[in-house]
């Protein structure tokens, strides 16, 4: 936090900020109660884990010791007040995950190095990539105690620009289109593995999104591998 605040802080409408995203994610609480505002709980456990901490737990200990830096509720005369683990732990298991990541990659976007302004040379965002990839979650499990599992559109700067959480009951292949619907893709190679190798991921992104892809093609595609063998 020292560290934090020796930082220049970025100027009012420079970027949006990340509290203002944060609180356009539905509340998933009963109106009647509400003592912190939901965007602090969130800022606060964003904070907490990229201190270091990994569990409900330590974020509630590490939020105890830093309300007053993040200006949440103050209750006089003991000043600011940090939320209970109760309270963390509630909105963090109720939070719709899709909403939460969907406004965070729209933060990120804003401070993507490879986002093309306008004016730019077209040919710039001809060396955009973006690879798909999924990912069960280490120690993360839903209420029906199936581990969670995510799939993820990253840029070649590293930067997560869509997210989706994969069902229990479903797969990969039914996320793939929703995460990446509402992103600017023109131009942008994508990657992916063997499983999104599918006739009609590659429409979505030749035809709807104006898009190039690079797609890998194994023994889930028996006709086509055996084709692409024959070739010279």
């Amino acid at each position: 936090m020292g560290q934090l605040a020796a930082a220049r802080l970025a100027d009012p409408g420079e970027h949006p900020q990340l509290l203002d995203h944060l609180g356009t994610v539905p509340d998933p609480r009963r109106a009647k109660g509400r003592r912190h505002p939901l965007a602090f709980v969130r800022a606060l456990a964003a904070c907490a884990v990229l201190a270091g901490a990994k569990s409900l737990t330590a974020i509630a200990e590490w939020a105890a010791d830093a309300p007053a830096a993040l200006g949440g509720p103050s209750r006089e005369p003991s000043g600011p007040t940090a939320p209970a683990e109760a309270t963390v732990r509630r909105v963090l298991q109720h939070v719709d995950g899709n909403a939460l990541d969907t406004e965070i990659s729209f933060w990120l976007a804003t401070r993507d190095p490879d986002r093309m302004a306008p004016g730019q040379d077209a040919a710039r965002r001809l060396r955009r990539s973006l690879a798909v990839d999924g990912k069960t979650v280490r120690g993360a499990r839903r209420t029906d105690g199936t581990q969670a599992h995510l799939l993820a559109a990253m840029t070649g700067t590293g930067l997560v620009a869509a997210q989706r959480e994969v069902g229990s009951k479903t797969n990969e292949i039914t996320v793939f289109r929703p995460m990446l619907a509402e992103l600017d893709l023109a131009d942008t190679v994508v990657t992916f593995d063997a499983l999104h190798s599918q006739a009609a991921h590659a429409r979505f992104l030749a035809e709807e999104k104006k898009a190039h892809y690079i797609a890998v093609i194994r023994g889930n595609q028996p006709l086509l591998h055996q084709y692409l063998k024959q070739l010279p």
